[in-house]
């Protein structure tokens, strides 16, 4: 059974997951801001190499280590010189290793209760599950997926279901982490039959929107919050009806309701990148929170 309350608390302590690349600014600004709204803690992680256990037999050891300066203390001083510029608190986590398993590893260790996360030149350049993928599949918390500047706080929201407990949970969170924030709240749908007449066709949406108010109204939101969102039903895709809908809504965050095991639309359409890579914009996965859990 799931406990909304528990996925919609605010969260205390925010990992940002950086790569010291410039397409990580946007993650590390929109880190701050939310730290700001939501009073938090900032953690910063980045992964390294390994250091060589050694310097090789024969060669000269200062000419070595000038070549190939400690990939550590370089990362450490970086993310230091970031934090004084900016006049950020964070505290910084250099860890050796996988950038997916150093994060999975710092979330466990410092008690975070959100991730936040660029996207990196792997995910530009091809099929090849990258540290998001690998993140957002196998994260106890909820991650938020970050591609656009951030001018302000989320204004703008578009929340997908496929009427489940984890995505009434989704909504949940969503209103709770942004207050004031302008809902639309939608579903994506497959028509039975093809060759449904318009008329038909009619009935088959007003029925799911109807399904979709029901949903609606069981969802743990304030009153004033519930009859200010906007329900949506269109027939197709989800990962398109969502891409489509946040496009004509100029949806600034897509949030997607997450299984404790898997995303939402897993099923429908094969892979979490899909719809991730599907839809423009930030995309924030709530990850579902079960009553039998501690």
């Amino acid at each position: 059974m799931l406990q909304p309350s528990a996925s919609a608390a605010i969260p205390r302590r925010i990992l940002l997951a950086t790569d010291l690349s410039s397409r990580a600014d946007r993650a590390f600004d929109r880190a701050v801001q939310l730290c700001s709204l939501w009073r938090a803690e900032l953690h910063v992680v980045h992964a390294v190499d390994a250091m060589p256990p050694s310097i090789p037999f024969g060669v000269d050891a200062d000419a070595y280590l000038r070549a190939r300066p400690d990939p550590r203390a370089e990362a450490l001083a970086q993310l230091r010189r970031m934090l004084v510029r900016e006049q950020v608190q964070a505290q910084v986590h250099i860890e050796e290793g996988s950038a997916p398993r150093a994060i999975l590893a710092t979330v466990e260790r410092e008690g975070c209760d959100f991730v936040v996360m660029g996207e990196n030149r792997d995910r530009l350049l091809g099929p090849i599950e990258d540290a998001l993928d690998y993140v957002v599949r196998s994260s106890p918390v909820s991650v938020l997926a970050v591609r656009d500047r951030p001018y302000g706080p989320y204004r703008q929201l578009v929340v997908g279901t496929d009427f489940t407990d984890e995505s009434r949970q989704a909504l949940a969170t969503s209103a709770r982490w942004f207050p004031g924030a302008q809902i639309a709240f939608l579903h994506a749908y497959s028509m039975p039959y093809s060759g449904l007449v318009p008329r038909e066709s009619r009935e088959w949406a007003d029925e799911q929107l109807a399904r979709l108010r029901a949903h609606l109204d069981d969802a743990d939101v304030p009153p004033e919050v519930r009859a200010a969102i906007r329900m949506r039903v269109d027939a197709g895709a989800p990962s398109i009806v969502l891409r489509d809908h946040a496009q004509e809504l100029d949806a600034d965050l897509t949030v997607i309701g997450a299984h404790p095991r898997g995303l939402l639309f897993d099923a429908v359409v094969g892979s979490s990148r899909l719809i991730i890579d599907t839809i423009p914009g930030d995309v924030l996965v709530v990850r579902a929170v079960r009553g039998d859990r501690g």
